[in-house]
């Protein structure tokens, strides 16, 4: 009997051997991938991107205005055009009908502008010379309404220009939100794949395992079917 023991030992052995080895296997398989933790993180990375999604739409709601405030002003700097292109025709069309009046009319417009000092019946050779400054002070009227439109204008491109930067400031803006989103994005998808491959590392670990303790299975059977035929 303690012969044939000592033959069956290196097989008994052998099996003890084996599922010790699947054992280890198998405790080091146990280790849980830790996926409660990694989708904590995935769901952290989405709130980010929803909030950077809304601030995406405040930005473009601000843009939207900005523009529509530019448009306005570009419409005032067409009037503001418009305004000068029709004082100058103005000025223009006065000029040419001072040249026109009689001597009672001229003296007239100089009374109208100038009632606190009357103007006379003057002598012929001065008629040319109040034509020359009727038509001055025609200028004159016209010069200063183009001044105060073209200082208007001048504040409007200027709200213009402040307009636009705050509109390449919002596009800016908007530019690193979408950026930061793409890198929660990517450490998104490399978060996916490296839970992929833990997955797949601890199937084939357990793959192994599972042959292991296969084969010390049968190894038990069999020596405990050779020690049973031996009696």
């Amino acid at each position: 009997m303690l012969l044939k023991l000592k033959k069956a030992l290196p097989i008994i052995m052998f099996a003890v051997v084996t599922v010790l080895i699947g054992s280890v296997l198998f405790e080091k398989c146990d280790s849980k991938v830790e996926h409660k933790t990694f989708l904590a993180q995935v769901d952290s990375l989405h709130k980010v991107n929803d909030s950077l999604q809304i601030e995406i739409m405040n930005d473009n709601a601000i843009i939207d205005s900005l523009n529509y405030v530019d448009a306005v002003l570009t419409v005032k700097l067409d009037i503001a055009k418009k305004n000068v292109k029709v004082i100058t025709k103005y000025v223009d069309s006065s000029k040419s009908a001072i040249d026109n009046y009689n001597e009672q009319e001229l003296i007239s417009s100089f009374n109208t502008r100038y009632p606190a000092d009357t103007v006379t019946n003057p002598l012929p050779l001065a008629q040319p010379v109040l034509v020359a400054a009727a038509k001055d002070l025609v200028e004159l009227d016209g010069a200063k309404q183009i001044i105060t439109i073209k200082d208007s204008a001048i504040t409007i491109l200027e709200t213009k220009v402040s307009n636009k930067d705050s509109v390449i400031s919002k596009y800016i803006s908007k530019e690193d939100k979408f950026k930061l989103m793409l890198i929660n994005k990517d450490q998104e998808i490399a978060g996916w794949e490296g839970q992929y491959q833990k997955i797949e590392l601890q199937y084939n670990k357990l793959k192994i395992k599972s042959k292991f303790q296969r084969i010390g299975s049968y190894v038990v059977i069999g020596g405990l079917a050779y020690l049973m035929l031996a009696k």
